[in-house]
């Protein structure tokens, strides 16, 4: 089997970097904040999604939600040095260590919701190359590991940064297949799904949202009921994040 990684790895930094920038620049784009307007910081793979409860929440109420994907391993250290943040959406163990640290409400959890991994092919088809993310602090997830699990031999593995790359990868043609979170397969309708992944292969990532200490702007509350109601909890379904 051909590993072809390094120079991959090379290139996903700056894939990853243009792909955070335009998410970032996206969540700025109308105009400067307002003291109503809501910042929000995710985990980047469950962005799609809550992009989504955002948009139907302006429209309920009027409030923007800027959203912030951060890398995993990232959004901790952000609150730990006073990144300013209403709200985070983040994996529930997460969540815990910043209620112990005291840099997140305690008892205002809501959640919880899974994003599975699932194989999925490109328009092109299998051609025996498969995207994975390499086994580093900017990736979710071993992807050679998840593939040995399900029992696949690719013929040749491009490693790359994460699920964003896997996306970049396979959109542009350098492989036929690859692992990538429920929520990038529904923002990306190009993907086709081609089989689950099993939990004993890699189990999903389980997210729940609440307020940080550092909130400020009005009634960040509402947002994240919001979020746990029928509507909101439809947005997020429908962008790749089951209910829990």
């Amino acid at each position: 089997m051909d590993v072809a990684r390094r120079s991959w790895l090379t290139l996903a930094p700056i894939v990853a970097v243009a792909a955070t920038a335009s998410a970032v620049t996206s969540a700025r784009a109308d105009d400067d904040f307002t003291t109503t307007d809501l910042a929000v910081s995710c985990d980047d793979p469950a962005a799609p999604a809550l992009w989504r409860a955002a948009k139907a929440y302006r429209r309920q109420s009027g409030v923007r939600v800027r959203i912030f994907p951060t890398a995993p391993n990232l959004l901790l250290p952000q609150l730990q040095r006073d990144i300013q943040n209403d709200i985070v959406l983040t994996r529930v163990e997460t969540i815990d260590a910043a209620e112990k640290q005291g840099i997140v409400k305690p008892g205002g959890r809501v959640g919880p919701w899974r994003n599975r991994l699932v194989l999925v092919e490109a328009a092109s088809g299998d051609d025996g190359r498969y995207a994975v993310p390499d086994p580093t602090p900017a990736s979710e997830f071993d992807g050679a590991a998840v593939l040995r699990a399900m029992n696949i031999t690719p013929g040749k593995i491009v490693g790359v940064l994460d699920t964003d790359a896997v996306v970049w990868s396979l959109l542009h043609g350098y492989a036929g297949r690859g692992l990538v979170f429920q929520s990038d397969l529904a923002a990306h309708p190009a993907l086709r799904a081609v089989a689950p992944v099993p939990d004993g292969a890699a189990p999903a990532v389980v997210y729940g949202a609440t307020l940080t200490t550092l909130a400020y702007r009005i009634n960040p509350e509402a947002f994240v009921r919001f979020l746990s109601s029928s509507a909101g909890m439809a947005e997020l379904k429908a962008g790749g994040l089951e209910p829990a």
